[in-house]
């Protein structure tokens, strides 16, 4: 149960961020689309320096030791680099708690040792993540209208302390077979290679990349909606309610994603997760808001959040199916690493888009992106069924 709170804590305080992050920029500094690109970077560059090397760092165990000084480091950021008031302030917010976040992703699937128990694991992680997106911006928006700023960095401050808190008690009633584990996994990290687990593992190559490549068209547009709806004519509160309703979605989407998980594999379910998305962003770059009531693009929020919940689970679950406890920390290291990179420069070249020609053309470029992976998914998976249905066809002999 502590492992679930500690993370649920974690979750509450990253979608805080974002909410408040994005309010301050937008709507007290005026941020161009440029900054809040570079605010986007700041949320993902982290991601490319330090994944790899907190993945081999926890999968030598001492879990606990490491999350709970980085809880110790997220309880001071906000409020000392909130007091810069300014952009550069925010950046320095985001850069650093993301680094610390880096490390507690990574350290999350280090918590749950047993395989049996993976996949109401990673569910349970699903939901917390997710209302954990529909909570926070309702409860950031009425601290920030009702007592102001510093109200919502002392929340902030005190989900990181009960994060702590819950780490240490772990760490107690844990230190024993904790000590135990970082001995016997000092010769697995040697000889494990990513690498080769996907040229060797084919849904595994199938999983990272269709991953990787979604997340390129996704982080293109993602930091772009908030601008979108306020173009439009909704104020600062939309911003609460697009992290929220993407939460409502996520939760359906990790149950969705739970279903399937029963017949499909998880290549077939992150193959879903794209067509969702491929709907939702061409909704955004192609119908006029002349042409459609705005809750039909907070329609399309809730599908994204969906998607975004279908993703989830499917690489959670699948890269732990495939490669085992042991490493999962390396091989999620890895993944986060790869995927930075888009993470990093797509933000920047979606606000680079929306200055120069505009926020609907970023939407397009997503949708056609995935579009094209979809039907390359699509097309991968059919072809593997006919390999396999020729495969099991019985020869004239038989």
């Amino acid at each position: 149960m502590l492992k679930y709170i500690s993370i649920g804590a974690n979750e509450l305080d990253t979608y805080l961020d974002y909410a408040l992050l994005s309010i301050v920029a937008i709507y007290l500094y005026e941020a161009t689309p440029s900054e809040m690109g570079l605010l986007g970077a700041c949320f993902a560059l982290p991601f490319l320096f330090s994944s790899s090397f907190f993945g081999k760092l926890l999968d030598n165990g001492q879990t606990h030791q490491w999350r709970s000084f980085f809880f110790i480091v997220n309880s001071f950021v906000t409020p000392v680099f909130v007091l810069t008031g300014s952009v550069y302030g925010l950046l320095a917010i985001a850069f650093i708690k993301t680094t610390v976040r880096c490390g507690l992703s990574i350290s999350n699937v280090k918590l749950n040792e047993n395989d049996d128990e993976s996949k109401r694991f990673y569910e349970i992680y699903g939901y917390l993540i997710n209302f954990s997106r529909i909570l926070v911006p309702v409860a950031v928006v009425a601290l920030y209208n009702s007592f102001g700023l510093w109200e919502v960095i002392l929340f902030s401050s005190s989900l990181n302390v009960s994060s702590l808190i819950c780490e240490l008690v772990s760490l107690r009633l844990n230190k024993k077979e904790e000590h135990t584990g970082e001995k016997k996994n000092v010769y697995e990290e040697k000889k494990f290679s990513f690498a080769a687990s996907m040229k060797k593992n084919k849904n595994l190559f199938y999983l990272v990349s269709g991953y990787t490549i979604a997340n390129f068209a996704f982080f293109l547009s993602n930091d772009m909606l908030g601008l979108f709806f306020k173009n439009i004519g909704e104020n600062e509160n939309s911003i609460g309610l697009i992290i929220s309703l993407l939460g409502i979605g996520g939760v359906i989407g990790t149950k969705f994603a739970s279903l399937l998980n029963k017949k499909l594999t998880s290549v077939v379910i992150l193959t879903t997760s794209v067509m969702i998305n491929t709907f939702s962003f061409a909704i955004f770059g192609f119908v006029s808001g002349d042409m459609v009531s705005v809750y039909v693009y907070y329609g399309c929020i809730i599908l994204i959040g969906i998607s975004s919940g279908v993703t989830f689970f499917s690489i959670r679950y699948g890269v732990r199916e495939i490669i085992g406890f042991k490493n999962v920390g390396k091989a999620t290291g890895t993944i986060q690493m790869i995927s930075s990179v888009v993470a990093i420069t797509m933000p920047l070249v979606g606000g680079y888009i929306a200055n120069v020609l505009s926020l609907e053309i970023t939407f397009r470029i997503t949708s056609i992106i995935l579009l094209a992976l979809l039907l390359v998914m699509s097309l991968n998976i059919y072809s593997s069924k006919l390999r396999i249905n020729t495969n099991e066809q019985p020869t004239k002999n038989e």
